[in-house]
C-alpha cells in the first residue's frame, strides 16, 4: 500500500471555470518516492469541515521536475474539488500518496500509433503522455478523441491545439463539443463520431486507451471491436 507524505503547495491556477492546476512541491529527500512515469496517479487527503476526504488524481506533468501537477475539475457536490477551487492556497499542504500505476502506456516501443478517448478530466494522464511524447520526439501518432462542453471548459485546450498545429505528424486531435459548433464533431461522443474518425484514420493502431463512464465504453467498444482492433490492445479505465 503507498504512503503518504506532506507535500507544499507552490501553486494553484485555473485552468478553465471548472478546474484548477494543483502544484505540489517534492522535497530532494522525496525524489525517489515520488519518481513517476505518464499514466500514474496519487491519491491526496485531506481533512474539510471534520471529514477526512482522499481523492485519487492523475498527474499531468512529465517526469524530471521536482513538482508533481494535478488537474482537478469540479464535479457536482465534491468537497475536496471545492476546497482545491475555491479555499487552497500556496503554502497549503496536503497528504500525498506516492504515485500508483493506472494507465498502462508502452514505453517499449518506438514507434507507435495510438488512439485515446476521454471526456473532462480524463484527460490529465494523456497530456502527460502527450507532452512527454514531444520532449522525448517519440515517433509516434497520437489520436486524441476529447469531449467536453465546449473550448472554454476544456482542459488544456489551447496548449493541444498548438501540439496539434505545429506537430501535425505525431498528434491529431478531434473534438467533441456538447454545447459549441466549433468542434470537430457537435454531441456526445457515440458510436457514429468513432466510427467516422476511424475511416479517417484507419484503424491500424498498436493500443486504444479510454478513460470516462461505463457508459461511453459499451457505447464504443463493439466500434473498437468491428473496426478489427484486437481486444488485446483495448485498455480502459472507468469511473462512475
Amino acid at each position: 500500500m503507498s504512503q503518504f507524505y506532506s507535500l507544499k503547495v507552490t501553486e494553484v491556477k485555473p485552468i478553465t471555470p471548472e478546474s484548477v492546476s494543483v502544484s505540489l512541491e517534492i522535497p530532494a529527500d522525496l525524489e525517489e518516492q515520488f519518481s513517476f512515469m505518464p499514466g500514474q496517479f496519487v491519491m491526496v487527503e485531506k481533512v474539510i469541515n471534520g471529514e477526512n476526504l482522499r481523492r485519487y488524481y492523475s498527474i499531468y506533468n512529465t517526469p524530471g521536475e521536482n513538482v508533481i501537477k494535478l488537474g482537478i475539475k469540479l464535479k457536482g457536490k465534491d468537497g475536496f474539488a471545492d476546497y482545491a477551487m475555491h479555499s487552497l492556497q500556496k503554502g497549503d499542504t496536503l497528504q500525498v500518496s506516492t504515485p500508483m500505476n493506472d494507465v498502462a502506456f508502452d514505453f517499449s516501443k518506438s514507434s507507435q500509433k495510438i488512439m485515446a478517448i476521454t471526456i473532462g478530466s480524463g484527460i490529465t494522464p494523456f497530456y502527460s503522455y502527450i507532452q512527454y511524447m514531444m520532449q522525448h520526439h517519440f515517433q509516434h501518432y497520437f489520436v486524441l478523441v476529447f469531449g467536453d462542453e465546449n473550448p472554454e471548459k476544456t482542459m488544456f485546450y489551447s496548449e493541444l491545439q498548438e501540439y496539434a498545429r505545429t506537430s501535425p505528424g505525431n498528434f491529431k486531435m478531434y473534438n467533441i463539443f456538447s454545447k459549441d459548433d466549433s468542434g470537430d464533431y457537435r454531441g456526445r461522443i457515440n458510436a457514429d463520431i468513432l466510427q467516422d474518425i476511424l475511416q479517417k484514420e484507419g484503424a491500424g493502431f498498436d493500443a486504444v486507451y479510454m478513460i470516462g463512464p461505463d457508459d461511453l465504453k459499451k457505447t464504443l467498444v463493439q466500434v473498437l471491436a468491428d473496426s478489427g482492433i484486437d481486444e488485446a490492445k483495448l485498455h480502459y479505465r472507468i469511473y462512475s
